[in-house]
């Protein structure tokens, strides 16, 4: 069977990588290009997909924010050049679906290990934020370790991106640093570790 179960389970690989794509990133609106380049689909392809979902019911046309040269995101009104699409918070089911969607992940957590490894010796891996399906958490991923080389730890990062379909919020320390902020209750160490979080590597008991 393919490490992809949602996608061996309603058979259409493309189907599965938008709604993860839409559904990860669930306050965003995406055009075709966008949505098509996140979910590693042709165009053609996504178009297919994004009107099969529009369909069911479980997106809705929205509205592209474009960022300012000030840094302030602003939603565009009015006419469109290009449609654009974002979930549907009132489809009936769309609780149950994102929770499964989450949960049902698009990689066996093994190969999130794998390739955070190949960036260093690592002691602590720390699951929390979209891949917990709460994204008010401020971060997605927590590593600690002794050792890291943070070029291989940013393209990883960044291949696991694609997998998912969406940006990963992470944070880094050295082992000795991340023990620290355990001690003195660190907020954005106690901000993960005390909502559901999932701990993928736990090396040297630092949980």
């Amino acid at each position: 069977m393919s490490d992809d179960f949602l996608s061996t389970l309603i058979d259409n690989s493309a189907r599965a990588k938008l709604l993860r794509v839409f559904l990860f990133n669930d306050t965003k609106a995406f055009g075709l290009k966008d949505v098509a380049k996140s979910a590693s689909v042709t165009p053609k392809i996504a178009q297919k997909e994004i009107d099969a979902l529009f369909n069911m019911g479980v997106i809705k046309r929205g509205q592209v924010s474009i960022m300012l040269a000030n840094g302030t995101g602003r939603t565009v009104q009015g006419k469109q050049k290009e449609p654009a699409w974002t979930v549907n918070p009132t489809f009936k089911h769309m609780q149950a679906l994102s929770k499964f969607v989450h949960e049902v992940a698009p990689a066996p957590y093994r190969k999130v290990v794998t390739a955070l490894r190949e960036a260093g010796r690592l002691s602590a891996i720390v699951l929390s934020g979209y891949f917990m399906g709460d994204p008010s958490r401020p971060i997605d991923l927590l590593v600690a370790a002794d050792s890291v080389k943070e070029d291989r730890l940013e393209q990883a990062v960044k291949g696991l991106e694609l997998v998912f379909g969406r940006e990963i919020r992470y944070a880094v320390f050295s082992t000795p640093e991340f023990r620290y902020r355990l001690t003195i209750q660190d907020r954005l160490i106690r901000d993960t570790l005390d909502y559901p979080h999932l701990a993928l590597l736990d090396r040297t008991n630092l949980l």
